[in-house]
């Protein structure tokens, strides 16, 4: 069993077009032996968007939420604590996906992305 962090591309990925992951992420997503995280930092962009009137953020993050809990998926919480935590933890490493590197450490998890 191990724990992963999935970012939101990949959760998006998953939901609704798992022929764009990668197979050994597939086979990691399916075993129901291994804990699967999605990050934070895809709450966070559902701010964005309800900043930008693209989106209603509470309804977006619900979709989220519940999309990730049907496949088996954990949510990382969500707090102002966690994001502060995770934001300057984040300022201390290079880019890309600052965010989601400081949070796979704080939980402890492997990152899994698209890439």
């Amino acid at each position: 069993m191990s724990d992963y962090l999935l970012d939101g591309a990949s959760l998006l990925a998953a939901m609704g077009a798992p022929f764009r992951l990668r197979a050994e992420t597939h086979a990691i997503l399916i075993d129901r032996a291994n804990t699967i995280y999605v990050s934070a930092a895809t709450f966070l962009d559902a701010y964005e968007l309800e900043a930008d009137g693209r989106a209603d953020f509470t309804t977006l993050r619900g979709r989220l939420q519940s999309a990730a809990t049907q496949l088996g998926f954990v949510s990382m919480e969500t707090t102002p604590a966690h994001v502060d935590r995770a934001a300057t933890l984040a300022a201390a490493l290079p880019w890309p996906r600052r965010i989601l590197r400081a949070q796979a450490e704080m939980q402890p998890a492997t990152l899994l992305t698209l890439e």
